[in-house]
């Protein structure tokens, strides 16, 4: 295990990686952290400054200097803005006399050289003699190497009674398997449930804490080995359980909720880090290429394509809504900011546009549950005004294309989830044809889309369909009820309530009545916790996971919006 922490400290990067770890070791240690990494502001050469007893009983102020990787001499004395002995004259120069507070300041200072690797034997002699030159009687200088760290990660996070000897040995088999994505994921999601069974305040900081060191731990070898398959499962499932264990604590007002709120932040944003590297890899420089994704899948079947480009879509999504999400809570002032998140909101939003335009088996759904990430697609591109057209010819052509697959006996979409199932759909005989169809949310989401946009066309198409071929299914939606808010972001027992049979032989503005006006009757959505910390994007993290419909109350703006415009 120590190999494989050293591994992971020495791959880390100094800004916003190892940075924010050592935060928290610094606190898992007993010490008061009082200012950690910002961007914007001067640092005078300190990344984390903490104070408090380590390893006598005299408090000291411990003043942190961070650099990645190794410290060569480029890293010691190479660059005037980057390398560390500059960093170290400006702690010495200016943090030391003026910025150090002044309860601090007759307290013995330790100035700590902090990297993920070791001291490279050529820079050995000029580290000593600084430190030599430089130390005082209340001055003094501590290594604190990859080795050092890993002695204290090991030691304070998983430790045997905290991270048992079990679970360490699951996350060594996590990241022995990073090429087989599925087995890796499966054995983080079993480290992960272990580390959430707790109930006490200070158990649930901790556990975030380890499941937030395990997670970059995975992250850092996952990009490494250029395979972050299994770490962006890994995220999702992270951030979920971290926030089941920490929704109860967020509004109290003791030190330990403050730690869980800004440790729960800290795996929020290793999330986005995970997903936005995924998707900058894997997504955005395929989508403008016609049939690149596609090809790209390199599955032996339409139907790896189809499964994995739904996928992918779904997970692409997701980077537009939360940029949607955090667009939301930034006020006019924020001027620099929001241009920032307003051009990676278009760039996410256009990216869905150009992967629905170049990939054609995104016009045909071959699982029933693929109205999940539709779905989510459908969120930002309704948005966004100028889509409206690609929104059109999109659920047209998923109209056309059902109706001729029904017809055909081709791969229409269908209840199956079965890998192997899927291959082997469909069978001509009309009992099975019914069997596999018997339900449908795709169909009523495709309905309610036509109403967002407000194109009646669209929907007698889907009546047409309906009346046709699908007399016999049950269309339906999905809606939490009072038992999701515990059971959603685990998915630990069935949860939630269906509005069923939907009639869609009515109008398309009664059918919309009908679906909107539940959902001003059922409010459990919006009493959901994450909705009400202004997080909902969790929740529909928790339907792509776990596969449970989207609930369409995150469409009710949008559709108030095109009544007010008809009228």
């Amino acid at each position: 295990m120590k190999l494989i922490l050293q591994h992971y400290l020495a791959s880390l990067r100094e800004r916003d990686e190892l940075d924010a770890v050592i935060p928290d070791l610094l606190s898992q240690l007993g010490l008061n952290v009082y200012s950690k990494p910002g961007r914007g502001t001067r640092q005078d050469g300190v990344d984390v400054a903490a104070v408090g007893k380590l390893s006598d009983d005299t408090e000291k102020v411990y003043l942190f200097s961070i650099k990645a990787g190794d410290l060569t001499r480029g890293d010691w004395d190479g660059d005037a803005l980057q390398s560390l002995r500059p960093s170290l004259n400006e702690i010495l120069d200016s943090y030391i006399p003026t910025k150090l507070p002044a309860e601090h300041k007759d307290k013995p200072i330790v100035i700590c050289l902090c990297f993920g690797g070791f001291v490279k034997e050529q820079v050995r002699s000029l580290v000593t003699n600084y430190v030599k030159n430089n130390t005082s009687k209340q001055i003094t200088f501590e290594e604190w190497n990859g080795d050092k760290l890993a002695d204290l990660i090991q030691e304070h996070f998983l430790r045997e009674e905290l991270l048992s000897p079990e679970c360490q040995g699951v996350l060594r088999k996590s990241l022995a398997l990073i090429d087989e994505p599925e087995v890796s994921h499966r054995h983080f999601v079993s480290l992960v449930t272990q580390l959430c069974s707790v109930e006490q305040p200070k158990d649930k900081l901790m556990a975030i804490r380890q499941i937030h060191l395990c997670l970059w731990i995975h992250f850092s070898w996952s990009r490494d080995a250029n395979n972050v398959e299994s770490t962006y499962l890994n995220a999702e499932v992270s951030l979920l359980h971290s926030w089941q264990i920490a929704k109860e604590e967020l509004n109290k007002k003791s030190k330990a909720a403050q730690s869980i709120k800004e440790t729960l932040n800290a795996v929020i944003g290793l999330y986005l880090d995970i997903s936005s590297l995924f998707i900058e890899k894997t997504v955005f420089p395929l989508t403008t290429t016609p049939h690149a994704i596609s090809v790209s899948v390199g599955g032996p079947s339409e139907v790896d394509v189809n499964l994995r480009l739904f996928d992918l879509l779904g997970r692409l999504s997701m980077i537009a809504i939360w940029n949607y999400s955090t667009l939301q809570k930034m006020t006019e002032d924020d001027h620099e900011a929001r241009r920032e998140v307003l051009v990676q909101l278009e760039k996410s939003t256009l990216a869905i546009v150009d992967m629905v335009k170049h990939n054609p088996t995104l016009n045909l759904p071959l699982k029933d549950d693929h109205a999940i990430d539709l779905t989510l697609a459908l969120f930002p591109l309704l948005m966004r005004n100028e889509t409206e057209q690609q929104i059109r010819r999109w659920i047209d052509e998923i109209l056309d294309r059902a109706e001729f697959a029904i017809r055909a006996n081709g791969k229409y979409p269908s209840i199956l989830r079965s890998y192997a199932e899927l291959l082997d759909h469909p069978t001509r005989s009309e009992d099975y044809f019914q069997e596999k169809t018997a339900a449908s949310i795709l169909y009523p989401m495709l309905g309610l889309a036509a109403q967002l946009i407000n194109n009646s066309s669209l929907f007698a198409k889907l009546q047409t369909l309906k009346e046709k071929h699908l007399q016999h299914c049950n269309f339906q939606l999905w809606f939490p009820d009072e038992s999701s808010e515990n059971l959603l972001y685990t998915n630990s027992d069935l949860h939630g309530a269906a509005l069923s049979d939907l009639d869609v032989k009515q109008p398309m503005q009664k059918f919309s009545e009908l679906v909107f006006s539940e959902c001003d009757h059922s409010n459990e959505f919006l009493e959901l916790s994450a909705v009400q910390a202004g997080l909902w994007p969790i929740v529909l993290i928790a339907c792509r996971y776990y596969r449970l419909p989207v609930p369409v109350h995150i469409f009710r703006d949008i559709y108030r919006e095109t009544l007010e415009e008809n009228d």
